[in-house]
């Protein structure tokens, strides 16, 4: 996995969370995309960028946001993995 975060916070800020808008949509059999814009009371700047393989939702996961506002998009797939095989978990319908 790699993962970067810078971060910073608002300390004098209470908190408050609102999803202003999000989609989701399943382009391929087991892939997902979420794209997301949000309202952080606390944040004054945000980046956040993860990816990650051989693990449950595995994909790339990027958000920026400043002055509370932010865009989230995260491309991942819906299976989980199993560590036991080494492979994804197969779903029984």
């Amino acid at each position: 996995m790699i993962s970067l975060n810078l971060t910073i916070l608002n300390p004098w800020s209470a908190g408050h969370f609102d999803n202003l808008w999000n989609r989701s949509w399943l382009p391929f059999k087991h892939k997902a995309i979420e794209l997301e814009f949000l309202k952080y009371e606390h944040i004054i700047l945000d980046f956040q960028f993860k990816f990650s393989a051989k693990c449950a939702h595995a994909g790339l996961q990027f958000e920026i946001g400043i002055l509370g506002y932010c865009v989230s998009f995260n491309f991942y797939d819906t299976r989980h993995w199993d560590y036991t095989t080494n492979t994804w978990e197969i779903q029984n319908d």
